[in-house]
């Protein structure tokens, strides 16, 4: 067995809770099952400054797999090494004078978004790869993505189409500034026809000690402003969402369009209208899918669940939309009995029985509005935003 951390502080103090967190993933480093061979007691700490994230890398065990074994133990650091392109030290010495010299470190890119939460400063910078001081900073600072982002690849560095938002706590002590690395938001620029372009989201992280905290939702609103302040960016998408990122773009999109006029109470129980997706592309670069899906949670958030006859409105406009897929099978279906036996296209309407597609529609359903509840309880909670 062994014990993966990643220490990330100003002091070489381990299991401290604050600066110690371990690994989502370990199967893009050590394999699908995420084992190690050969050791006893392996223990791995892999330290980063706060500021510029240079790293030292500690393995330590009690036994290793005896020497006249036919089967070498895995090596350990040539295994991180691979998916570290920025290298790493193993020289305590040498990780201290990285420590100390981190006390310059100063974020590379321009300051687009500043804010305060709970007494502390935090920072947004916006960079490209133009930018060598950023793209050095970078190489490091991508590493946290093979360990907390699931099928995580690194990104081309000499692609100067990816737009980079970082975000740093500041901290004054006895008058030096120092800024502590917190998360990032990567997007690539796609081109847009005829004369524009489409940012799409591609990763974002935010360091598990500052989690659950507000911090995406600020990293996610600064790239927001900065893409809708550029004239050429006509809508703003997302590559491959996961479950909380969905949930976190859900929250940001909510809030924005909540204060249009079109996605006003009144105007939402109207039912959706194309004011509703001019006016969020227009205000706030959201796609009209996205924009779709805004107007059922805004609208859920309108309804009154107590009176039945509103209530039941609302869940049929939704199942409507859920429905689209099976009305566009069943037109296919149609065409595919021209050439199918009676058998064979019997066969196929019992796989695709009324009874399954209602189950499967109501469980849709079920599992949509759950999860538009938790964004509106988060929109309830929000305070300053």
């Amino acid at each position: 067995s062994s014990g993966i951390n990643a220490e990330y502080g100003d002091v070489l103090a381990e299991d401290d809770n604050e600066t110690t967190f371990k690994p989502e993933f370990t199967h893009q480093v050590f394999g699908d099952q995420e084992v190690i061979f050969g050791y006893k007691g392996l223990r791995i700490n892999i330290y980063y400054t706060v500021g510029s994230l240079k790293q030292y890398v500690k393995v330590t065990h009690s036994e290793t797999v005896p020497a006249n074994s036919t089967v070498e133990p895995d090596n350990v650091l040539k295994l991180i090494s691979e998916q570290t392109p920025a290298g790493f030290t193993t020289n305590h010495s040498e990780f201290i004078m990285d420590m100390n010299k981190d006390k310059s470190f100063r974020p590379a890119g321009d300051l687009i978004s500043s804010y305060k939460l709970n007494d502390k400063t935090f920072e947004i910078f916006y960079a490209t790869f133009e930018n060598s001081r950023f793209q050095d900073y970078h190489s490091r600072l991508q590493t946290f993505i093979i360990w907390y982002i699931d099928a995580a690849s690194y990104i081309d560095d000499e692609d100067y189409s990816w737009n980079l938002y970082t975000l740093f706590e500041k901290v004054t002590s006895y008058g030096e500034i120092r800024y502590k690395s917190i998360g990032f938001l990567s997007c690539y620029n796609y081109y847009c026809y005829p004369d524009k372009k489409r940012p799409r989201i591609s990763q974002v992280l935010v360091l598990p000690p500052y989690q659950k905290c507000g911090h995406g939702a600020k990293l996610l609103t600064a790239m927001y402003d900065h893409a809708c302040a550029d004239p050429l960016v006509c809508d703003i998408t997302v590559e491959d969402p996961s479950e909380n990122f969905t949930r976190l773009r859900n929250f940001v999109d909510a809030l924005h369009c909540s204060s249009l006029p079109s996605f006003q109470p009144d105007k939402l129980k109207q039912g959706f209208s194309k004011e509703m997706v001019s006016e969020a592309r227009e205000k706030y670069k959201i796609t009209a899918v996205q924009t779709r899906k805004i107007y059922e949670l805004l609208r859920l958030r309108a309804t009154d669940v107590s009176k039945e006859k509103e209530y039941k409105e609302y869940r049929l406009e939704v199942k409507r939309r859920l429905n689209i897929p099976f009305q566009k099978e069943k037109k296919s279906l149609q065409k595919l009995e021209k050439f199918l036996k009676p058998s064979e296209y019997e066969a196929v309407l019992l796989s695709k029985s009324v009874d399954n597609q209602h189950e499967f529609l109501e469980k849709s359903y079920r599992e949509l509005e759950l999860e538009y509840r938790k964004v509106i309880e988060r929109i309830s909670a929000h305070v300053d935003y």
